[in-house]
């Protein structure tokens, strides 16, 4: 049987982005008073559902690795996000850590779309930090040959330092050329 598939595209009136930056606004203000594990948990917990769910489809679960990947940007220690962008991701976090969205979970195939359409502005908010800190990681995956040797060990913690340092100033000069141009931010 040959496999089928078609795209599905809709857009998105001022209206309907009003209606998912209030829901956004409203989790992070009340994501406030939260632990930042419970936040982590919590988002951790969905994904481990999307991910375990037989009728999620592809676009819902491709899209469910940007979250896992700012889950990352806050966990990850050697990456060393600066507070503010700690802050800022976690309290995009919290939208998903709230069990209470537009459409229950528990509806086959529909029931992660509005978490989809959140994650895709969650995305556009954060394309640089994402795109940063995935170099990031594939720096330090091929950083160095043989890190078993006394020389690469020396050696690695100031290249990533380095490298920390020049993406985080690839992402100030993004997000300065951004604010320039007028990109609205979605928070």
């Amino acid at each position: 049987m040959a496999s089928q598939s078609f795209r599905l595209s809709f857009s998105l009136d001022e209206r309907d982005i009003a209606y998912f930056r209030a829901r956004f606004r409203s989790a992070k203000q009340a994501a406030r008073g939260v632990d930042a594990d419970r936040i982590l948990s919590a988002v951790r917990s969905l994904i481990g559902q999307i991910r375990a769910t037989d009728r999620v489809p592809t676009f819902v679960s491709k899209a469910v690795e940007s979250i896992q990947d700012l889950v990352e940007v806050i966990e990850d220690a050697e990456y060393r996000a600066p507070q503010a962008v700690r802050n800022r991701v976690l309290a995009a976090l919290a939208y998903f850590a709230d069990p209470d969205d537009m459409i229950p979970d528990e509806i086959p195939v529909l029931g992660f779309l509005d978490d989809a359409i959140m994650i895709k502005f969650v995305e556009r908010e954060f394309r640089h930090e994402l795109a940063a800190y995935r170099k990031f990681r594939r720096f330090r995956r091929g950083a160095e040959q043989r890190p078993w040797t006394a020389v690469a060990r020396e050696r690695l913690p100031s290249r990533m330092a380095a490298m920390r340092q020049k993406l985080r100033a690839e992402v100030t000069r993004r997000e300065v050329a951004d604010r320039a141009k007028g990109v609205p931010r979605f928070s």
